[in-house]
């Protein structure tokens, strides 16, 4: 008959027997007990490059081109105000990634009760027949508390032929990580139509264009010394005659 010497936790006595009968198997509850939570908030934009099934290719803000795979049909992203799911894409959709990262500190408590027949018991150590027949030893701590006919006992209660029942109980640290990702972004399309110059408005009568004539002829001056000029031609004209037909 083997007898194994193993080392009793703080928390507890190791788990009495491997194997058991159906009628006597050990019994295991788990609870967990959160900390404070740790939030952090990160940004990620880039342009898309490539939309194909559910691969998306996005050139990020510093240049890298990075490949997203196996992206869920349920990701939805806000363009331009409307819901846009990854295969409606266009390649130039500028997008911006908010991702949330709550993280929780928990404390997993697993607490596993099986039982035995005290087989001898000498100060802190006591040897067990379990369910399966096999002789386990087990150094107690005093203070542990086995429970013998619905009662408490410790080691030093415990006597040769005593049906038993113990626990062990472990507590390990983990920590549980919830991502949020909201997805927004602009076309092409819309930046585009928001970018084009405006075309100023007109006001008042435009100018004439260069060489066209004005539609009245400025004023040169009265008609008196016009007037004028033309008598002293016609005058030294028929002197003129005169002076030839002599």
């Amino acid at each position: 008959m083997t007898v194994r010497r193993t080392a009793l936790g703080l928390a507890g006595l190791a788990v009495l027997a491997a194997t058991t009968s159906a009628q006597q198997m050990p019994q295991t509850t788990t609870e967990k007990t959160p900390g404070a939570p740790t939030v952090t908030t990160e940004k990620m934009s880039g342009e898309v490059v490539k939309v194909e099934g559910n691969t998306l290719v996005v050139r990020m803000s510093n240049g890298e081109l990075r490949t997203f795979s196996n992206v869920p049909d349920s990701r939805k992203a806000m363009i331009d105000g409307n819901e846009v799911g990854l295969r409606d894409l266009q390649p130039g959709t500028r997008l911006t990634a908010t991702i949330t990262k709550t993280s929780t500190p928990v404390t997993v408590r697993t607490t596993t009760v099986g039982t035995g027949k005290v087989w001898f018991v000498s100060g802190p150590n006591v040897i067990l027949t379990l369910p399966n027949g096999e002789n386990k030893q087990y150094k107690v701590k005093p203070d542990y508390k086995f429970i013998v006919n619905g009662n408490p006992a410790t080691v030093y209660d415990l006597r040769p032929g005593m049906t038993v029942s113990a626990e062990k109980i472990v507590e390990e640290p983990a920590v549980e990580i919830a991502v949020d990702t909201k997805v927004t972004g602009s076309a092409p399309a819309a930046r585009q139509a928001s970018s084009a110059p405006e075309t100023p408005a007109t006001t008042g009568t435009s100018a004439p264009a260069s060489g066209e004539a004005p539609a009245t002829l400025p004023k040169t001056g009265s008609p008196v010394p016009l007037m004028g000029l033309l008598g002293l031609v016609f005058l030294g004209a028929s002197f003129a005659l005169r002076k030839f037909r002599r």
